[in-house]
């Protein structure tokens, strides 16, 4: 028998053609090329960082979009060794048959038309479904693969998904792509003399796409790497070499920019960047205050943040201290809301040798004396004294701290950083809060929203959950929903709190689901009341108003589900009967009548 092929697939035609003239047989189970042991442990050893690049960006989206179909992800070096295997073990055992396994030579020579030998052959992607193999036992299996390469263009190897053939599907070959693009990008973080990285994009959002252009330059600013889409978007043919501050100038063509947190060098301040990256997961808000205040941050400018308590208002200041020229220098964080007042003078403003009863004989320096030459961050100021601000009014206008009971000045070059969740202008109407201090302060004002405010709530929730748990862990789409949607009074520190402890209880959970939360949270997620109140989450492809019936209704059955089905916990939960829950899910056709 022989394959009927599409003329204008040239390059399966001449894979068959090599095939025969390499005296192949379609009948014939080929012979195998087996590596020894020690051999296979020394290619490994060799491929370490191609296989930590696939097991931590490949394998997790391999599992998510595999975990259930007789399905494997596979590695191989440049000559087509199998170097590792990952996915269904009750397949992999049926492989063995025609010994795709780790060690097993699988060029094309060897063993026909298939997607690892002939991807290695015409170095680029190949998708060999069913009977375009060569070999016919070959044919109960679809493959798809597709070279990688490092930063010169090198083949490493070769990254193949291998599937039945009636559960391979048509987009693997753009999973594989994807896949390819990460561990591709990965290896670009370990670029000897690669102190530099940064990220380019058309749009926010695809900064942590794995799809963003990624270009690396040494301690001098000179590029020494990038990816193929750093070259795309950048439209230049002459990269490596070229100086950071020329290549990412202003062009015609508008890019959003962003200095990865760990490169030990700032770009130039011509260049729009955003290295906020740890901050938010997308939400524009946080964005434009963060490239504001990065702009401002080394020009003498005071900062005022505003926003609810527990929305990372703090987080946000060591951020930016890192950003600052000042980062070498202390930042000091003074909470003058838990500071007794008869004790916050000396603690801001120090005080000599026995200045009160109770004193050090040593004398204290003050927390505004520690921070010369760095950041002093004031939390909640709206909390402090009104003689505390007037002394602080004169350190921020003469430059120079007066420590209590001492006559002699000090000089201080610091940057200020305040923040509260107070309404700063109703207190100087009030009376408890100088105008004139206020006006000091006020250089750049902004205001960190709420986390029910947020955009990216969703993202954020799952990159806390993801910090806080201990192995590959998944979140339930159910939970997550009703997270999202929760109000969160305490917005960022709540939420992290509640995903420590529930990581915990949950450790040697493979899914973290709605049970592993705290009772205490449990029932006001899914309380009556905040049933009664939810609003639910725009999605553009609605284009009707789902009604409060139906929004009960849903999470009735997301709440039955995430309990496992468990009537009494859902009843006690939702603070509901049991017989109603009955009669509801029998309704809805949840339960048979």
């Amino acid at each position: 028998m022989h394959l009927q092929i599409d003329d204008s697939i040239d390059w399966l035609n001449n894979s068959w053609n090599r095939s025969s003239e390499a005296g192949l047989k379609e009948n014939r189970l080929p012979d195998d090329i087996r590596l020894e042991r020690f051999q296979l442990s020394e290619r490994r050893d060799s491929a370490r960082k191609l296989i930590s690049g696939l097991e931590n960006y490949a394998l997790p989206l391999f599992n998510q979009m595999f975990a259930k179909t007789n399905s494997r992800l596979i590695l191989t070096d440049v000559q087509g060794v199998i170097l590792g295997s990952w996915g269904q073990e009750q397949f992999a055992c049926r492989l063995t048959s025609i010994a795709l396994e780790n060690g097993v030579c699988w060029q094309e020579k060897l063993k026909g038309t298939n997607a690892i030998g002939t991807a290695i052959i015409e170095e680029k992607p190949i998708s060999i479904i069913g009977n375009q193999h060569f070999i016919n036992q070959h044919r109960f299996i679809s493959c798809s693969a597709s070279p990688i390469f490092d930063h010169n263009g090198k083949m490493l190897g070769i990254l193949d998904i291998t599937s039945e053939q009636q559960v391979h599907q048509s987009n693997t070959q753009l999973l594989i792509q994807s896949m390819i693009q990460k561990i591709e990008n990965s290896l670009l973080f370990d670029i000897p003399n690669g102190t530099i990285r940064v990220d380019i994009a058309c749009d926010q959002t695809l900064l942590d796409s794995g799809w963003q252009g990624i270009v690396i330059a040494n301690e001098a600013g000179d590029v020494i790497a990038h990816n193929q889409l750093a070259s795309q978007l950048l439209d230049q043919q002459e990269i490596i070499g070229a100086p950071l501050e020329h290549l990412l100038e202003p062009k015609d063509t508008p890019f959003v920019y962003r200095l990865h947190p760990q490169s030990t060098k700032t770009i130039p301040k011509s260049v729009t960047y955003s290295p906020s990256s740890e901050l938010h997961q997308g939400d524009e808000r946080i964005e434009n205050a963060w490239q504001q205040a990065c702009k401002v941050i080394d020009n003498q400018i005071n900062l005022l943040i505003l926003g609810e308590t527990g929305v990372g208002k703090g987080e946000f200041v060591k951020a930016l201290h890192k950003q600052s020229k000042r980062k070498k220098y202390p930042l000091v964080i003074v909470n003058c809301g838990a500071l007794p007042k008869d004790l916050i003078e000396s603690e801001l403003f120090g005080y000599a040798p026995g200045a009160f009863t109770g004193a050090s004989n040593k004398g204290f320096q003050g927390k505004i004396r520690q921070a010369d030459k760095g950041i002093l961050f004031l939390d909640e100021i709206a909390d402090m004294p009104l003689e505390a601000q007037c002394r602080l009014l004169h350190v921020l206008q003469e430059k120079e701290v007066v420590p209590v009971g001492s006559n002699q000045s000090h000089n201080v070059d610091i940057q200020i950083i305040a923040a509260t969740h107070k309404n700063i202008e109703q207190l100087i109407a009030e009376g408890s809060f100088r105008q004139d201090l206020y006006y000091r302060l006020n250089g750049l004002v902004f205001h960190l929203p709420s986390l029910r405010e947020r955009k990216d709530k969703a993202a954020l929730i799952k990159k806390i959950h993801k910090q806080h748990c201990k192995n590959e862990q998944v979140l339930d789409e159910n939970l997550l929903d009703l997270l999202e949607r929760f109000r969160w009074p305490g917005n960022i520190r709540e939420l992290d709190n509640v995903l420590h402890v529930a990581t915990l209880l949950s450790s040697d959970e493979p899914v973290l689901k709605l049970k592993h939360i705290p009772d205490h949270i449990s029932k006001s997620l899914i309380s009556r009341s905040n049933i009664n109140t939810l609003e639910r989450r725009p999605f553009n492809e609605e284009k009707e108003e789902i009604s409060l019936r139906e929004t009960v209704e849903d999470t009735l059955i997301k709440t039955y589900r995430a309990n496992n089905g468990n009537i009494s916990k859902t009843s006690k939960i939702l603070s509901i009967s049991r017989n109603t829950i009955y009669r509801k899910l029998k309704k809805l056709g949840v339960l048979p009548n």
